[in-house]
């Protein structure tokens, strides 16, 4: 991938923090660099780079694992269960496994048959792109991220010959679903935000030998150009198909500073936003705990990828659908999750045809409809410094206008808050979502000093999975109607209670970090900050 950094992209300027209050008075100057410096191929240069504001502030994406696993989909079930996308290798770990891949395969295809007899059918048939990435946007999501190459090495995308021949272009289907799922996205959801799934190493390539290790050890797979190059050749190609996800996995030899500081830089040049995660075989921009989250908000943006499936990522024929997430699963863990400073990765397994199963997509629309319906407390949202949540039930996230209280199942008749919340006598909390939207739900003090509201049976359903209560920074709710899409987060005024106005100038990151300053300094006293520029 070309690039030539841009240096007009900074400019030095003198900055000055005056903060007044109560009791506070002061004021510090600094020279500032305003705009993105160009990326080096050094570890502290990519390093730098952080997830972009759309990715911090759109919370919710779809990964989709499909490929020539899709064809024998076999995870097995129960105490055997396990990756579907890791057939092959199993497949070559013999009979001794509690999987009991080997003993599938030798009974349903033969002795004769081998992994690659199965690329003949992955048709991609019934593979319609414009249909899933409509059914992405029914999800509530702003974002995808689909697997480009996984481990096996069998890439949905086309690649020059002489680095590789084993992909959909050149093989079966040949097709490029890749390109077409891009390109459905860009035409039919442009709000969609567009990422791939890289695996780095390949399980059996034996032009991965000299770096293997473990489960990684190079094998049978085509002798290909020295792996650490072809790598970075199969991520240029995905960056100049317009990924703003690079979703690398497994990490190992790579080349990935100089791939990431060319596209970083590009990227800067295009007035556009990207974001690496931590599996490149550097830090990126996130950290992806898998099938799990963290209990604490972590300052350093996550994302927390599972299944719909309960074990696998990819297609398993033999899962029930009873066992697939439902929509009050979907709805509350993302919410637990974005309260924790994390974004939500929920992942599909499509069909070797190409066909989402009628479950996934079902539950992925009934959660879609209440997370599109009460958005406004996701997306664009921080979480709250304090503490995330009160309890077990209770989660908090806030914007620069408004408090949110969610609790994540049918509340009792009353909610009481141990945690501190930005509650002042004089605030409404009202309904927010639902059939009850807009309704005041009484809110006071408590002898102790928590905030307790009191939630009429008719608001206690008039909801389904969650339940949302609105707090307006000013006293009263701005937006009764429970319909919001993603928005920017815009300016405020000073959050109710504070004993003046919180005025702030700046561009870009200034303005938000200056605008959050703003509030720390206010709950403190501190009631003025003002970023000169």
């Amino acid at each position: 991938m070309e690039t030539s950094p841009d240096a007009s992209r900074t400019r030095e300027m003198k900055a000055t923090v005056s903060i007044s209050g109560i009791g506070v008075s002061a004021s510090y100057a600094f020279n500032a660099t305003f705009g993105i410096v160009p990326y080096e191929a050094t570890y502290d240069s990519v390093y730098a780079h952080e997830s972009p504001s759309w990715y911090n502030d759109l919370k919710c994406g779809i990964l989709i694992h499909w490929g020539v696993h899709s064809v024998p989909a076999g995870g097995n079930v129960a105490k055997k269960e396990f990756y579907a996308e890791w057939y092959w290798w199993d497949q070559n770990q013999g009979p001794n496994q509690t999987t009991e891949t080997y003993q599938y395969d030798l009974a349903t295809y033969g002795p004769d048959h081998v992994y690659d007899d199965f690329i003949q059918n992955f048709t991609a048939d019934a593979f319609d792109p414009k249909a899933w990435v409509g059914l992405f946007a029914d999800a509530g999501a702003s974002y995808f991220v689909q697997v480009s190459k996984h481990h096996d090495g069998y890439a949905i995308f086309d690649l020059p010959a002489n680095v590789s021949l084993r992909t959909s272009v050149a093989q079966f289907p040949h097709r490029n679903p890749l390109k077409e799922l891009f390109d459905a996205a860009a035409q039919y959801q442009p709000h969609l935000h567009r990422g791939a799934y890289f695996s780095l190493p390949e399980w059996l390539n034996p032009a991965y030998a000299p770096y293997g290790f473990a489960q990684w050890p190079g094998g049978n797979a085509k002798i290909r150009t020295p792996m650490r190059h072809c790598l970075i050749l199969e991520m240029n190609t995905l960056a100049e198909m317009g990924t703003e996800v690079m979703w690398c996995d497994i990490g190992g030899p790579n080349l990935t500073a100089e791939f990431a500081s060319a596209w970083f830089n590009t990227a800067a040049d295009q007035s556009r936003q990207v974001v690496m995660d931590n599996r490149c075989g550097l830090p990126g921009d996130f950290d992806t705990p898998e099938y799990a989250r963290y209990d604490a908000v972590q300052i350093r943006k996550w994302e927390s990828n599972l299944g719909m499936d309960p074990f696998p990522y990819g297609y398993n024929r033999a899962t029930p659908d009873s066992a697939y997430l439902k929509a009050v699963d979907i709805v509350t863990s993302l919410i637990d999750i974005v309260s924790k400073n994390g974004n939500f990765l929920l992942d599909v397994g499509p069909q070797a045809n190409g066909t989402i199963i009628a479950i996934e997509q079902q539950n992925l629309r009934q959660a879609g409809m209440w997370i599109k319906s009460h958005g406004e407390a996701i997306f664009n949202t921080t979480y709250w410094f304090v503490a995330p949540q009160d309890g077990t039930e209770i989660r908090f996230t806030q914007t620069m206008d408004a408090f949110y209280i969610t609790a994540l199942s049918k509340p009792n008749a009353t909610i009481v808050l141990e945690s501190p919340v930005p509650w002042v006598q004089g605030d409404k909390v009202t309904v927010f979502g639902g059939n009850a939207s807009g309704t005041v739900v009484p809110s006071q003090l408590t002898a102790t000093g928590s905030l307790q509201l009191t939630i009429p049976e008719a608001v206690q359903n008039a909801d389904q999975y969650a339940w949302v209560f609105k707090i307006s920074y000013g006293g009263t709710s701005s937006n009764a109607t429970g319909t919001t899409t993603p928005r920017g987060n815009g300016t405020s005024s000073a959050p109710s209670g504070t004993s003046g106005p919180v005025a702030f100038q700046g561009v870009g990151g200034v303005s938000k970090s200056v605008n959050m300053l703003s509030m720390l300094l206010s709950a403190a006293g501190a009631v003025a900050v003002t970023l000169l520029l």
